[in-house]
């Protein structure tokens, strides 16, 4: 059984001290009403007196600010817990005011220079390792949360229902229209002109083509091909006209790659314009886009082949990091260190990068102003008032007891100035 002594605190030391000048005063006032307050007792009497009256004056203060003395409810005391949520919101508008305003957040974010300050921690090995480290158990952690079937129905659900939100018409005909500045279309026309006359080229695609140009003769024209069976070979006419048809294709893919008014360059132009336009406009257009929008996403094959990237993406990095030679964690590190390199030696880089944490926390600054305020008022306003009490007497009580003190010393040599002054006024002894 523990027997020792609770320690004393400076609140408990400072009270007794106050309160043991309140009981001597009282003492000596006793003291000197017993010997008639009469000669050198008078003096004492007078000093006792006011000391006590100033003792008491300055007991009663101070116990008002925490709790109603001596338990009775004595308008305007306990003043602090009366006064909980007007203190609670002035404290946290003043720490707002005066300590997190935007420019001084600012300001320290400058002096710290976080960009120089990235590029030494990551400078460290050991720093890059376990940024690595807790990046990939973040990925790693996320991954495992898409094999719970109510996790992965959450967030197919969501993801569905911000794809069904996307009108994809307007996106895709801007997405044209950003493809016809400059030309850029013109150029994946010649790049596609390019790959078709290599494609028509090939002994194998002439090959086919003269096979199919065979099966076509034959379904569509039986008695004509029975009849040229007779006069030619029909393998050597279906090779002939594949090769004029591709000799054919080949000029006109010529002819439209060095001409760039070439009619079916312009009708080209006119088709991408005009379906550009209509993918934005065509109210048809774009409820049948979003008809297939719907189609696709309730497709129960693309649902499960989205759910098997996501297991086996999962099964992959669970073995690649608990393996010794985890290449992801290996690339990582050397990204990172990578980076670190561009900061310590681009110094745009990192003046870039410092304006745009700045900007950010010019951005961020009013609302982590304001959550905070509502934070202080919050917590304040939900301590038991006990414990609020408790908290501010032991962190500002032992000062105040010090008001006791001081009230009691001061109040006996006021009461003895006054009884000298009163000596004066009537001249007695």
């Amino acid at each position: 059984m523990n027997t020792a002594a609770p320690r004393t605190t400076p609140l408990r030391r400072s009270r007794r001290i106050a309160l043991a000048l309140l009981i001597a005063a009282t003492l000596l006032f006793l003291f000197s009403a017993w010997q008639g307050m009469r000669g050198p007792y008078a003096w004492t009497g007078a000093f006792a007196e006011a000391a006590m009256i100033g003792g008491l004056a300055d007991w009663f203060a101070v116990v008002a600010l925490f709790r109603h003395p001596l338990g009775l409810p004595i308008p305007h005391t306990a003043i602090l817990p009366r006064q909980r949520e007007r203190l609670s919101r002035r404290l946290a508008s003043f720490i707002r005011g005066q300590f997190l305003q935007t420019e001084a957040l600012v300001q320290i974010l400058a002096r710290q220079k976080p960009a120089a300050g990235l590029a030494r921690w990551l400078r460290s090995h050991r720093h890059r390792h376990l940024l690595a480290q807790q990046l990939l158990s973040l990925l790693q952690r996320g991954l495992d949360m898409g094999s719970i079937e109510p996790f992965r129905s959450a967030l197919r659900a969501a993801i569905g229902r911000q794809l069904r939100s996307l009108d994809l018409g307007p996106w895709l005909g801007r997405l044209m229209q950003m493809l016809t500045d400059h030309g850029r279309h013109q150029e994946l026309l010649d790049e596609g002109i390019d790959q078709l006359q290599s494609w028509l080229s090939r002994e194998s695609v002439q090959e086919q083509l003269a096979q199919q140009i065979e099966t076509l003769l034959q379904r569509a024209y039986p008695t004509l091909f029975s009849w040229l069976g007779s006069v030619v070979d029909p393998s050597n006419l279906s090779h002939h006209l594949s090769r004029n048809l591709v000799r054919a294709l080949h000029e006109l893919l010529t002819e439209i790659s060095v001409d760039p008014q070439h009619p079916r360059r312009l009708a080209f132009d006119a088709w991408v314009a005009r379906t550009a336009k209509r993918l934005q406009q065509d109210p048809g257009w774009r409820a049948d886009i979003q008809h297939w929008q719907q189609q696709i996403l309730e497709d129960p094959a693309v649902l499960s082949y989205v759910d098997a990237i996501v297991l086996d993406l999962g099964h992959w990095l669970e073995s690649d990091l608990g393996s010794p030679h985890s290449r992801l964690r290996r690339t990582l590190i050397g990204l990172l260190g990578q980076v670190a390199h561009w900061l310590e030696t681009q110094e745009s880089l990192r003046t870039a990068l410092d304006a745009y944490l700045m900007d950010s926390a010019r951005s961020l600054a009013p609302a982590i102003q304001e959550n905070l305020q509502q934070h202080i008022i919050a917590t304040i306003d939900a301590w038991p008032t006990a414990d609020m009490v408790r908290l501010l007497e032991d962190g500002i009580g032992s000062d105040l007891q010090y008001i006791r003190i001081n009230g009691t010393l001061v109040g006996g040599c006021v009461g003895v100035l006054i009884h000298a002054t009163a000596l004066l006024i009537v001249g007695g002894p």
